[in-house]
């Protein structure tokens, strides 16, 4: 589940604290992974969570975060 695509690796870490601080008791399990991605000549950090059972444990995850006015999404 993505949870943003950044402008460098620091906010990237500060969005997953952000999700950390968001939903606490979600955490257990899940794993934070950032991929630094070029697109037109600027580098995004793409940061996203694994650690989901079923999609749908994502998808629950996900409005969860949504309710907190978090952005995320869903892929795969």
């Amino acid at each position: 589940m993505q949870i943003g695509a950044f402008s460098s690796s620091a906010l990237a870490d500060k969005g997953y604290a952000d999700v950390t601080a968001a939903l606490p008791g979600k955490m257990g399990g899940k794993a934070k992974h950032v991929l630094p991605l070029d697109k037109d000549g600027t580098t995004l950090y793409r940061t996203w969570l694994s650690g989901f059972t079923t999609r749908a444990d994502a998808q629950a995850f996900c409005e969860a975060l949504k309710a907190k006015g978090k952005t995320c999404l869903v892929k795969g």
